[in-house]
């Protein structure tokens, strides 16, 4: 099953997506027959476009500096990362969790992968349920949560299924992008997921750079961080699985400090990186074409006279051509993409270290 999401994705399934598809179940109701493999390469893709591609995401981090008299100050981003870092690090939230969680022992940055898998054995509850409380259901804390009226007055209908899987992001030395596992609903997992996302919002920090900052005091560089939002994937009624690559967009996380020109330059460097080459812009003609493609999926002889009568100047003589012209024209305004997005990671040297599944699992 994992070869046939790979082949309608056109690109390799990590081991922690996967693992997620198993957690939540949408595995095993392909499986089961429940639903089909387009419906999982969707729900697979999905996790993986909350990870990346990121153009320059490896996170970054302040190297251990000897400060001496007489040198330069900090650059005003390195002054920022620290300044940051420091008040993150006198939080109350920060403080209580160094010292439940990790006892006051903060780690090396290679020992965390080792504490990661750790306590993956530790937890306790993998998954949790989505239950549809009634309007006049009452949720109130006292010695723990409690519901009035409580869950075992609840018929099966109320269950809407299994809560998403959440992935805890780290990093490890010298690897290019960012690193998941995906986490339960207890433990230490827990905590720092919850921390770590917090202290991201907060300080517009990658998660990834969050938890190791959580874990080894590491500090945290603000980056200008280019996203990479991959297109969705789609059952096309003309036939086919395939992404709609019109819809790719990127986004510039930018310090407002940067001058336009600073800005311009910027997304000039990045873009060259992206389109590799230069995007050849479609004519009116074949825009036109496009559209009436999707119309009029059929392309047949009367799709061509309707053409014809629309578009006197633009008409064609023989219906294959017409049909052929007409798919190019379709697949190129919606389809192909000069980025692929995920072969653009080996493209940068940013090219994430895909695990392979057992085959069975």
């Amino acid at each position: 099953m994992r070869r046939g999401v790979e082949k309608l994705l056109e690109f390799p399934v990590a081991a922690w997506a996967w693992e997620i598809a198993k957690m939540e179940r949408a595995v095993s109701e392909v499986q089961q027959g429940e639903n089909t493999v387009e419906w999982l390469a969707n729900k697979i893709k999905a996790f993986m476009d909350t990870g990346g591609p990121q153009v320059g995401a490896a996170p970054q981090f302040l190297p251990v500096r000897r400060h001496r008299r007489g040198k330069a100050t900090q650059g005003r981003r390195e002054a920022i990362s620290s300044a940051l870092d420091e008040i993150a690090r006198q939080g109350e939230d920060v403080v209580h969790f160094r010292r439940t969680v990790l006892n006051d022992q903060l780690l090396q940055f290679e020992e965390v992968e080792g504490w990661i898998q750790e306590h993956r054995s530790k937890e306790e509850h993998r998954n949790a349920l989505i239950v549809r409380l009634n309007r006049d259901s009452k949720l109130h804390r006292q010695n723990g949560w409690q519901l009035d009226p409580p869950l075992s007055a609840m018929g099966p209908e109320q269950i809407e299924g299994l809560a998403p899987v959440d992935a805890l992001a780290y990093a490890k030395k010298d690897s290019k992008v960012a690193e998941y596992v995906p986490i339960g609903r207890d433990g230490a997992h827990r905590a720092t997921w919850r921390l770590s996302n917090s202290l991201a919002r907060t300080f517009r920090w990658q998660e990834a750079q969050a938890t190791m900052f959580l874990l080894t005091d590491i500090t945290p560089l603000l980056t200008e961080a280019v996203h990479l939002d991959p297109p969705p994937m789609i059952t096309l009624p003309y036939g086919g699985f395939r992404p709609l690559s019109c819809l790719t967009r990127v986004t510039l996380t930018i310090d407002p400090m940067m001058t336009p020109r600073e800005v311009s330059q910027e997304y000039g460097r990045v873009r060259a990186k992206l389109l590799g080459r230069k995007p050849r812009a479609q004519s009116e003609r074949h825009l036109q074409l496009a559209v009436f493609a999707i119309k009029h999926p059929a392309l047949d002889k009367a799709a061509m006279c309707e053409w014809a009568q629309a578009f006197p100047n633009w008409k064609h003589r023989r219906v294959s051509l017409f049909a052929r012209d007409a798919r190019v024209a379709r697949d190129r305004l919606l389809h192909e993409s000069a980025v692929d997005h995920w072969k653009l990671r080996e493209k940068l040297g940013i090219s994430a270290k895909v695990n392979t599944i057992p085959e069975g699992s």
